[in-house]
């Protein structure tokens, strides 16, 4: 589970910035968190879910986006000498950050329930510093850092496990994560369980084709082998009232394919594997009033663009709670009606469905959502952008005359919070 992410740097975070997981004191809404023993018999009280919202362009999706870059370059990307690093991309507009190091850092508990630290920098071409530190006994123990090279040109790094004093020197390109060196070339009992973890987090942008189109595969291919899985995903279809009682998954024959006589192999594998199941809704058929029977079949693709971003987002979602895991979600909003968006958020702040104590972290624009009835103000965040083009992201925390009770839809559309578009007079666009 996260407890707290910082990025500096890192495209509109010109400044630091902090997001905590990390429930204040208040006893308001205890299911919507959880406490952990940690260490050595020490307690922390962690937020189920988080809300980030604000104007469009505002920033508030940077976060989830370094997430996703972050956890690529440690779990995907292959380092290759002389390449340049893929998730560097530093504040563009003033000239003395555009080639400063992006920087980030994260706190998160591990399955071992352990808190770890892991902080790394680095420009478009080298890893500047690297550390990962954990705390068994309450105090920190550093699993490994790395130098910072004095000649930048060096394509050859060292890193130590534990600290430098210790000598366990380990060679490294001058882009490669040390992180991501002990999840591919070198097993570690603690550290190779830690590129695990990060594998495991979950971000996942609505509004993105592909994304959406990655999920719905994902989600086809677990229901087809985990039944419990499928009959919770079906319970939350029909509890969302689509009309469907029921999704069905057949299996397609490779014969039922058909390629060109020059079509690439590995492609044709692919597309292939890609669409390897079928969706059939079942509907209620009628003859008048007159229910006649209730699994007439329905094309999947049919199905509106709401139902189909439902049957991969609530897949995701329950994923999670199984899991135990964090999920981020770009814009949860996305062609889903506010009663739908506040039941999956509900699902993490019930104790008796988010059992494993899984995280839920998402963008949205919809005000409905962060209603004093669902989210304490430790949960809410508003990003917001200055003129310079420089995001703030802040909690409704930091405002010393909101309490618990506060309506904070209101008081956000009011104004009273900032993070609100500053759109022009209409009459603008029709001056000569």
């Amino acid at each position: 589970m996260i407890l707290n992410i910082s990025f500096k740097n890192y495209r509109s975070f010109k400044e630091k910035i902090d997001f905590s997981m990390i429930a204040e004191s208040s006893n308001s809404k205890e299911n919507n968190v959880f406490t952990e023993t940690i260490g050595k018999n020490d307690n922390i009280r962690v937020l189920k879910t988080c809300a980030i919202i604000g104007a469009n362009a505002s920033g508030k999706s940077t976060l989830l986006r370094g997430m996703f870059e972050m956890i690529s370059f440690i779990t995907k990307e292959k380092s290759v000498v002389g390449n340049d690093i893929k998730a560097y991309d530093s504040f563009v507009f003033e000239e003395e950050t555009r080639n400063l190091p992006v920087e980030f850092s994260i706190d998160f508990i591990a399955s071992d329930k352990n808190k770890y630290s892991y902080s790394t920098s680095f420009n478009n071409k080298n890893i500047i510093s690297e550390k990962l530190e954990y705390y068994p006994n309450n105090r920190s123990v550093t699993l490994f850092e790395r130098n910072i090279p004095k000649n930048e040109e060096l394509i050859k790094h060292i890193g130590y496990i534990g600290t430098s004093s210790k000598n366990k020197k380990v060679d490294l390109f001058h882009n490669q994560l040390m992180l991501s060196k002990f999840g591919t070339d070198i097993p570690h009992e603690i550290i190779s369980e830690i590129f695990i973890y990060f594998k495991g987090i979950d971000v996942l942008n609505t509004v993105n084709a592909r994304m959406l189109s990655t999920a719905d595969r994902e989600i086809r291919k677990l229901s087809e082998k985990d039944k419990y899985f499928k009959n919770k995903l079906n319970q939350l279809i029909r509890l969302a009232d689509t009309g469907i009682n029921e999704i069905i998954l057949s299996e397609n024959e490779e014969k039922e394919f058909s390629f060109p006589d020059d079509f690439s192999e590995k492609l044709r594998t692919k597309i292939i594997n890609d669409n390897k199941f079928s969706l059939i809704t079942l509907h209620n058929f009628y003859k008048g009033d007159e229910l006649i029977r209730k699994d007439e079949p329905f094309p999947f693709e049919e199905e509106s663009h709401g139902t189909k971003s439902l049957f991969a987002l609530g897949g995701k979602l329950l994923q999670t709670l199984e899991s135990g895991k964090v999920i981020f979600v770009d814009e949860i909003e996305t062609s889903l009606h506010p009663y739908l968006t506040k039941l999956l958020i509900s699902l993490f702040q019930n104790s008796n469905i988010n059992k494993k104590n899984a995280q839920l972290i998402f963008t949205t624009h919809d005000t409905n959502i962060i209603d004093k009835k669902i989210l304490r103000k430790d949960q809410v965040w508003l990003a917001e952008k200055n003129i310079k083009g420089e995001t703030d992201l802040f909690s409704l925390q930091d405002f010393s005359d909101v309490r618990e009770d506060t309506p904070f839809d209101k008081w956000y559309l009011a104004g009273k919070f900032g993070a609100l578009p500053n759109i022009k007079s209409i009459e603008n666009l029709f001056k000569d």
